[in-house]
């Protein structure tokens, strides 16, 4: 289901902030239609849409004559929780812990977007690719727009192997990902210095089919990155 506008994602975030930071704990029972409509002064309509939503994501289910029963959003729900469970979630690790695990989940899916590039991708492809590394290191000195730039270049490497379960599987990690980086892309990561090289050198291997070669580049730089990222939270945690 689509993310919901308006007034029906007013009610929604309301509701899934509630669940995520576990005010609502599993199954509950939701207030009823006509008490959330009194709430948030809305149409039932809108509390009906509403709850579809958070049912699309597994955080709620709805049953005859007992109205909408809260799920366990920690092992029902989806991707899409990431950025409100890092925002409101109650965690059973501390929030280093999850960024440094969140960070090896991207590198892997880079990694993976690189060798499927290196193996399948027609040089055409990788020549529009090269014009998205130029345009992301226009955007440096602003790590945000930057950090979304180079998600958008992944993506786009996966796409021009054309293994298409693999876009899709990529897909879904997209606009998780995204909100993900807008929460820590700009306390926490500061472009590096060396990042065009470094693209356009796993890009001279993608090109040259040497795959293995362009992971253990990729990784490399992330290793590098991912450590700079975890002192700062240490530090940051220290410090508060």
């Amino acid at each position: 289901m689509a993310k919901p506008v308006g007034a029906v994602l007013r009610v929604a975030e309301v509701l899934l902030q509630r669940i995520v930071s576990e005010e609502y704990s599993p199954g509950l029972r939701l207030p009823s239609e006509v008490d959330l409509a009194a709430e948030f002064s809305c149409a039932r309509s809108t509390i009906r849409e509403a709850l579809r939503y958070l049912a699309s994501l597994n955080l709620v289910q709805s049953r005859q004559g007992s109205g909408a029963v809260v799920l366990d959003y920690r092992r029902e729900g989806t991707l899409e929780l990431m950025a409100p469970y890092f925002l409101h979630g109650r965690f059973d690790h501390p929030l280093p812990v999850l960024v440094s695990e969140m960070l090896r989940t991207r590198t892997a899916l880079a990694c993976e977007a690189a060798r499927l590039a290196a193996r399948y991708a027609r040089p055409e492809s990788l020549s529009a690719i090269r014009k998205k590394i130029e345009k992301a290191h226009e955007s440096r000195a602003h790590p945000l727009k930057h950090a979304l730039e180079e998600l958008n270049i992944f993506r786009a490497m996966t796409q021009a192997s054309a293994v298409w379960p693999a876009v899709w599987f990529a897909n879904a990690f997209m606009e998780p990902m995204r909100e993900v980086h807008a929460l820590v892309a700009e306390p926490l990561a500061a472009v590096q210095p060396d990042w065009l090289d470094t693209m356009n050198t796993l890009m001279d291997l993608i090109e040259a089919r040497k795959a293995e070669e362009a992971v253990a580049h990729l990784h490399r730089y992330f290793d590098r990155v991912d450590r700079q990222i975890e002192e700062g939270l240490t530090s940051l945690f220290s410090a508060s």
